[in-house]
């Protein structure tokens, strides 16, 4: 009973070594990425280009359903028009809809050529009409090329005042169920430590035994030549 508690916990503490080296490397790719969003970004505001990789989590639901609100799209930046065709789907600036600074999302629904110039009009699939105006290359941010579903929910939870607590709470939680775990090994180790006999003991307590065992021996023997002396002497007395 006690080798398959210890087997299950063995399991346990194999179970969660194995998480806990995923969510580093998982934190570590995380990180990288971030960073490398973050550097490439404000080198592109600094030099004025278009950012390779851009974030935007989707606020409306005019691309549902094939974007829907809290998704988050990852676009890569387009500088060429021949990187463009009808049906990609594109995050762009709208300067004919004020917009208060924010990107639109939405699928090119026809590419026309005016006077040398390359003329985008956009339509949400979820809208039932083409968007007012057009857009050209310079106001193109990039194309959508992954869509990750809901992950933009984090950013509404993270914002908030618990969102903060989460992000000191579950850190937390974890430190300290390895000092648990690190602490309950101790435990065990301590009990298996004590459960070893002691030989040196164990050689003193036979000594002391045997000893016992001998003396008990002569001590009975002593009885016996002291009770045949006592005979002796009464056989004596009789003559």
């Amino acid at each position: 009973m006690k080798n398959r508690k210890m087997n299950v916990f063995d399991i346990f503490k194999t179970i969660g070594r194995v998480l806990a080296y995923a969510l580093l490397i998982g934190l570590i790719i995380i990180c990288s990425f971030f960073a490398f969003y973050i550097a490439e970004n404000i080198y592109a505001k600094v030099t004025k280009t278009k950012p390779f990789i851009s974030l935007y989590v989707i606020v409306s639901p005019s691309m549902v359903p094939t974007i829907n609100v809290h998704d988050v799209i990852i676009d890569v930046g387009v500088n060429n028009d021949n990187d463009l065709k009808v049906n990609d789907i594109v995050t762009f600036y709208s300067n004919v809809i004020n917009t208060g600074g924010y990107t639109i999302t939405h699928r090119i629904n026809e590419i026309k050529n005016d006077n040398n110039e390359v003329r985008y009009y956009t339509k949400g699939d979820n809208n039932k009409s083409v968007d007012v105006g057009f857009t050209t290359i310079e106001n193109i941010v990039g194309k959508v090329k992954l869509i990750i579903p809901k992950i933009g929910k984090m950013q509404s939870v993270l914002s908030s005042k618990w969102g903060w607590i989460l992000i000191i709470l579950i850190p937390t939680l974890g430190i300290l169920l390895s000092d648990i775990f690190k602490l309950v090994s101790l435990f065990r180790i301590k009990n298996e430590l004590i459960e070893i006999p002691d030989l040196s003991n164990m050689i003193k307590r036979e000594e002391i035994e045997t000893n016992k065992s001998i003396r008990v021996l002569v001590e009975k023997a002593e009885k016996l030549n002291k009770d045949k002396e006592e005979d002796n002497e009464e056989g004596e007395s009789i003559k």
